[in-house]
């Protein structure tokens, strides 16, 4: 069993689901449609040992599943291996290639959070929303436009980069540090200028992400959390009770951006909308005096370097002409107020 990658990236393929003895599935534009071929249980085993390390194996043996990443070419893949029923299974996900930034819709905002010294922004989505080429297309932009130290935390590493004017550790949960939470402790020793921290997955990743950002560091990380406006809240539940007071405090002075972003496929168009909360003096009260619910509405009616998922529907309206039926699939699709 061969597979072209390139050739996948060419026909729009973005993920492969492979099970012994099952007809392979690919997604192309939002939908999952037959492969075309049948994996034997010999020709999965045959795909995935090449990626499955004695460390990725016992994690497969303990949990069920394992990730890890790989490079076919000039194309880059995450991989995840799990088991269903007796079965082995595999799930492809083909990276988009690192490209140019002025390709975002959000470029001037790419470059602002580039020249950040300090400070924490949050990208937030749900799975499959471009987290991961965002934070992607912001350590670029640093990289070829400043001299600094990055060190990224990522399970698995997804996109690999070369240092360009800054000097770029990339390291792999399990495989080079323990967890997020030590992999942010650690890194603090090693005279870092950002820390890339590819998922605040728990309390422990969380208070070592606004330890990093106080002492003076720009962290930039990831969670799931659907509204930019929701994630202070989201950040602040999920710390100790008599954590609550000090860490709102903390949060309202440090957070640069809370970014939330959702890809929406119309047709065979796919549209990045993104909402992007700037921290500033009010939005800052509202965290620290927990009136998360205020946000949206302040947002809305103080637009200056903010934007709502309405706003940048009415941009992705404008750059790919879209039609009346279009406009009504993306308002339904990103579950957008009737009347963009």
């Amino acid at each position: 069993m061969t597979l072209d990658f390139p050739l996948f990236v060419k026909e729009n393929i973005t993920d492969i689901h492979m099970t012994a003895g099952k007809p392979a599935l690919i997604r192309s534009e939002g939908l999952l449609m037959p492969g075309g071929w049948i994996p034997s249980g010999e020709d999965l085993a045959f795909f995935l040992q090449p990626f499955l390390s004695k460390e990725k194996q016992t994690c497969l043996i303990r949990t069920g599943s394992c990730d890890t990443a790989f490079s076919s070419g000039s194309v880059r893949c995450r991989l995840h291996i799990y088991r269903s029923g007796n079965a082995l299974s595999a799930a492809v996900r083909i990276l988009p290639g690192k490209t140019f930034p002025e390709e975002d819709p959000d470029y001037p905002w790419i470059q602002k959070t580039a020249r950040l010294s300090s400070g924490l922004v949050l990208i937030t989505g749900p799975c499959g929303s471009g987290k991961t080429t965002s934070l992607a297309r912001i350590i670029e932009e640093i990289n070829s436009s400043r001299s600094c130290h990055i060190i990224t935390l990522e399970d698995p590493v997804e996109y690999l980069f070369s240092d360009r004017k800054s000097l770029i550790h990339q390291r792999e949960i399990g495989i080079d540090v323990p967890d997020f939470a030590s992999g942010v402790r650690a890194s603090l020793r090693e005279d870092p200028d950002v820390l890339v921290i590819g998922e605040l997955r728990d309390a422990s990743s969380i208070e070592a992400a606004l330890t990093a950002a106080e002492t003076g560091h720009l962290v930039l990380a990831t969670m799931h959390t659907q509204r930019a406006a929701e994630t202070a809240e989201r950040i602040i539940q999920a710390l100790p009770k008599e954590r609550e007071g000090s860490a709102g405090n903390l949060l309202s002075s440090i957070l640069r951006f809370s970014v939330s972003q959702r890809l929406i496929n119309i047709g065979k168009k796919r549209l990045l909308l993104r909402e992007i909360l700037t921290n500033n003096t009010a939005v800052s009260r509202l965290i620290r005096e927990k009136k998360y619910e205020q946000i949206p509405a302040y947002m809305e009616m103080n637009g200056k370097n903010m934007k709502t998922f309405a706003v940048s529907a009415e941009e992705a309206v404008r750059t790919f002409n879209l039609s009346a039926r279009e406009q009504e699939e993306l308002k339904r699709k990103a579950e957008l107020p009737a009347g963009l």
